[in-house]
């Protein structure tokens, strides 16, 4: 987005006063939703990134940063340097002690990101953040918990121009552009009808290009179907060829390209002539038919078959390419080489995993070694999953799975808390402490060794361990 534009936002909501009643995080945006109704809406993709005040209450499930309930606003501006938007909030906890703190959105491309900052001795000091970064990822600076927020360092400089109302907005399908007078209606419109828009657009074009490679490899496979249709329908020829070959030996040199023989088998004996590989001896020329001819023998039905399955499956994707490109909506969603890799490893993978049905919409999911432990991590578990683990001690990561993104209860967080500590180097200790927290708060550091997690916003209990069969059996299961 423009920095003009969202200079403009800013100074017309400097006094934005509005007590804050949740933080709700949902696909490429952030929902900050005020007692009063109203909505502030960061977008924060990597295409474009604004904000504007809306009022749906089609809310995100995700509640993140509790703490912020009932903050008040009490300052809002934009850098003058960069398009970072800061808000100071204040805050009365229960025993009337006020925080401050500061909510920094950074909506600079390719990666905006959300930074939540509590201010100590006018220092801003990072609690949490959408995007955390450690010096691994980013050399310039590192965005990480207990560390001073440290603004980005980049060349680039704001464009100044003043943009006077009104501002048009101009569609992609062909629709006068519309004028507008409010900045705040403006950015609303731009993000539902060009934002969205835009990316249903790339969706449909991401798609038929992935069909259209779908479409070309099964024509290809298509084509090499039936070349092996056609060979395996010489079947009696290759045995020919093979016999003809054996009774004719003596007559046949290495590096041969033909040879003429009688044909016995016909009545007339004719002379023909075999086609023979060079590289081969006379024998393994006879090897070479005989196998032709086997595999041409058992598996002339298989290749009719597989002919028409793949004839069925290139109309199906023939006919969805249709559909994408008259504007139907298809069940289809395309994937990389590298997310259809993981997809592949993926039902393997969940087989070889300890899993524990304990009521209905709750699943826990034991790894018990680095490459399990990484996969339900970083893989498996969703954003509202919950994550356990051993404090101090070595062990396997434990996930419960909320299905239908519910709160789990305390005692079934403990019984996870239990498993965590069997599963652990101190499972014949008493009173093991153990962590859990989201896997929304877990990172996985970049070129970290498998099964390394760092993790924040985690709680902890100490617990007697208990092993699976205990479970069972306490639990009737």
């Amino acid at each position: 987005m423009h920095y003009a534009l969202l200079n403009i936002w800013s100074q017309t909501h400097t006094g934005l006063d509005a007590r804050i009643e949740t933080i709700r995080q949902g696909e490429r945006y952030i929902d900050i939703v005020f007692k009063d109704r109203r909505i502030l809406r960061f977008v924060l993709d990597a295409r474009d990134a604004f904000m504007y005040l809306h009022q749906e209450r089609n809310l995100p499930q995700t509640e993140i940063w509790t703490q912020l309930r009932n903050a008040q606003i009490t300052k809002l501006w934009l850098d003058g340097s960069d398009r970072i938007l800061s808000i100071e909030l204040q805050h009365k906890d229960i025993y009337q002690e006020t925080h401050n703190y500061r909510l920094i959105a950074e909506l600079s491309p390719p990666r905006p990101n959300l930074i939540l900052c509590e201010m100590q001795d006018g220092r801003a000091i990072v609690i949490d953040a959408l995007h955390k970064y450690s010096l691994a990822d980013n050399p310039a600076r590192q965005i990480l918990p207990s560390l001073e927020y440290q603004p980005p360092q980049t060349g680039w400089k704001p464009d100044k121009t003043t943009i006077p109302p009104p501002w048009e907005l101009k569609r992609g399908d062909g629709a006068p552009p519309q004028s507008f007078t409010d900045i705040n209606a403006f950015l609303q419109a731009h993000y539902e009808e060009v934002f969205i828009a835009e990316g249903i657009r790339r969706q449909r074009q991401q798609q038929l290009s992935q069909l259209q490679k779908a479409i070309a490899k099964q024509s290809r496979k298509l084509d090499k179907q039936k070349a092996e249709l056609e060979s395996a329908a010489h079947a009696d020829t290759y045995r020919l060829y093979a016999e003809v070959i054996k009774y004719n030996l003596h007559q046949v040199q290495k590096g041969q390209g033909s040879l003429e023989a009688v044909n016995y088998y016909d009545p007339a004996m004719p002379q023909i002539t075999i086609p023979l590989q060079t590289q081969l001896s006379p024998t393994e020329n006879m090897d070479w038919y005989l196998k032709r001819y086997k595999k041409a023998k058992s598996g002339f039905k298989q290749i009719q078959q597989n002919i028409t399955a793949t004839q069925g499956e290139l109309s199906r994707l023939q006919e969805i390419h249709k559909d994408i490109e008259a504007g139907r909506e298809v069940d289809y969603i395309p994937t990389s080489h590298k997310a259809a890799a993981s997809q592949s490893f993926r039902p393997n993978i969940m087989d070889k995993l300890l899993r524990i049905r304990i009521e209905d919409g709750f699943e826990i999911v034991i790894g018990r070694k680095a490459s399990e432990n990484d996969f339900i991590s970083t893989q498996l578990g969703k954003p509202h999953d919950w994550w356990f683990h051993a404090r101090i001690y070595r062990g396997a990561h434990v996930l419960l799975r909320c299905m239908h993104k519910t709160e789990p209860s305390p005692e079934l967080k403990t019984i996870c808390c239990r498993l965590a500590a069997w599963f652990s180097k101190a499972r014949f200790s008493s009173n093991v402490p153990v962590d859990y927290t989201q896997v929304r708060f877990l990172r996985k550091p970049r070129r970290s060794a498998p099964g390394f997690i760092t993790y924040t916003q985690h709680q902890g209990a100490f617990v007697e361990p208990i092993s699976p069969r205990q479970l069972r059996e306490e639990m009737g299961l």
